[in-house]
């Protein structure tokens, strides 16, 4: 019997979500993407959609990068 196997291979992503960067917020966003800069464009899409920000501050932007972590996912 010849039989082929599936092999999955894992993948690292960049991984974010609210309660990462405030954790009595009470937002269960999350979002995953291959780059930080992905990342970042959710978040701020999600901040200006969900949390009604004009803008991110520097100080908020550093804090969301700190903030990110790299998992790895089965693909």
């Amino acid at each position: 019997l010849n039989r082929k196997e599936n092999i999955m291979a894992a993948k690292q992503y960049k991984k974010l979500g609210c309660l990462d960067v405030n954790p009595t917020g009470g937002c269960a966003f999350e979002v995953q993407a291959e780059t930080e800069g992905e990342i970042m464009r959710l978040v701020a899409d999600h901040g200006k959609t969900i949390h009604k920000m004009t803008d991110i501050p520097p100080e908020m932007a550093a804090k969301v990068k700190a903030a990110i972590k790299t998992v790895s996912v089965n693909v």
